[in-house]
């Protein structure tokens, strides 16, 4: 089990997520990623779970705590402390220091693209334990106690991510970000 339990470790993250963010992008920026961030995770979530369509056929269980709609609150709060930190690590991969603007649409959909990769790639190690017969924060309905993960929920992950990023960085394009000190260091 995790110390303080999986809510506690959630919330952690997510500040820690918050205060680098709004170190790094300024506040600004920080509020519209976690605003769009939020509000599209919600969205696919609360379709998911109503429709089946995104993730394929699940529920949330009450272990999760209070709940907008069919979603626990939690939800869509953990999915930008798995978002961000993604988009950290991509800008990384890309060779660029965190914070810097996509220079075209292409770019802005390759990394776009790349992230949502990263982002479904950490699903496959999560899903399975969070919705295993230890924490049962959701329980798909085509799966036994075994957690039989269908592939439509790797695909929801990657159309619901792409979303996240395709819509925070078009807008990071429209706002000038304010660069880490240590990036002028860099640089030069």
């Amino acid at each position: 089990m995790i110390p303080g339990g999986l809510g506690i470790l959630t919330v952690v993250l997510l500040l820690f997520c918050l205060w680098h963010a709004s170190t790094a992008l300024g506040s600004r920026l920080a509020a519209v990623f976690f605003a769009i961030t939020v509000v599209t995770a919600w969205a696919f979530e609360e379709l998911g779970v109503v429709t089946g369509l995104v993730y394929g056929p699940y529920h949330y269980t009450s272990m999760l705590g209070p709940w907008i709609g069919s979603v626990p609150v939690l939800i869509p709060l953990a999915w930008f402390a798995l978002v961000y930190p993604t988009y950290v690590l991509v800008e990384l991969i890309a060779g660029r220091w965190p914070v810097r603007a996509p220079e075209g649409r292409g770019r802005l959909v390759a990394l776009a693209l790349l992230g949502a990769a990263l982002m479904t790639a950490w699903d496959v190690a999560l899903d399975p334990i969070l919705s295993g017969p230890v924490y049962r924060a959701w329980a798909w309905e085509t799966g036994g106690i075994d957690v039989a993960v269908p592939a439509q929920n790797y695909l929801g992950w990657i159309v619901t991510a792409f979303t996240i990023y395709l819509l925070y960085r078009s807008a990071e394009r429209r706002v000038r970000p304010r660069a880490f000190a240590v990036d002028h260091a860099i640089v030069g």
